[in-house]
């Protein structure tokens, strides 16, 4: 566990480069085994703990450390890997759905379909695409569902509880059969 002195946190907040330094050698190594556990590629672990750091460096001029409030300074730091870690998830979702699509049109150029997948995958961007189903539903689902991760770990990783997690994917599935079942009568 890393211990931050109150001589650093001043440092860190005065832009002090030797106290910077300090931070990044104990720091990296500490955010980035975290952003691993998350299930993070090295590539993405490296852009992440960059992310992290430019955010906490615009923050610590003004930050003001309560232990008491905030608890200790390390999981402040993780709370802000997290929440760019899940910025960098959305941003890959988005990617790798942008591709998905490419895949589908030459699938159906080249006359190579399976319909059922073509099937699901549009079911499930119609579901995707419903204002009640939220960001972080998307999220469990795919990391979930589609990744195969652990329950307890996504839960974790989101802020949910695993009731909740698995509540999201019965509510995604029931939605997913309603839109399959459309898209049968359609065609």
């Amino acid at each position: 566990m890393l211990a931050t002195t109150d001589t650093l946190l001043k440092g860190l907040a005065q832009g002090n480069q030797c106290r910077w330094a300090r931070f990044y050698r104990d720091y990296t190594p500490y955010i980035t085994k975290f952003l691993f556990e998350l299930g993070l590629s090295h590539a993405d672990a490296d852009e992440v703990v960059h992310d992290t750091l430019v955010a906490l460096a615009k923050q610590m001029p003004e930050y003001k450390y309560d232990k008491a409030k905030y608890g200790p300074f390390h999981s402040y730091v993780l709370k802000i890997a997290r929440n760019k870690a899940v910025d960098r998830m959305r941003r890959n979702a988005a990617y790798a759905e942008h591709l998905s699509r490419f895949a589908d049109v030459l699938a159906v150029a080249s006359g190579e379909i399976d319909w059922r997948k073509v099937s699901l995958d549009i079911a499930l961007r119609r579901v995707f695409a419903n204002s009640d189903i939220g960001e972080t539903a998307r999220i469990a689902f795919r990391r979930h569902v589609q990744l195969g991760e652990d329950a307890r770990t996504v839960a974790d990783d989101l802020g949910i509880t695993v009731n909740n997690l698995y509540q999201i994917k019965r509510r995604i599935k029931e939605a997913l059969k309603v839109e399959i079942e459309k898209l049968r009568r359609e065609c």
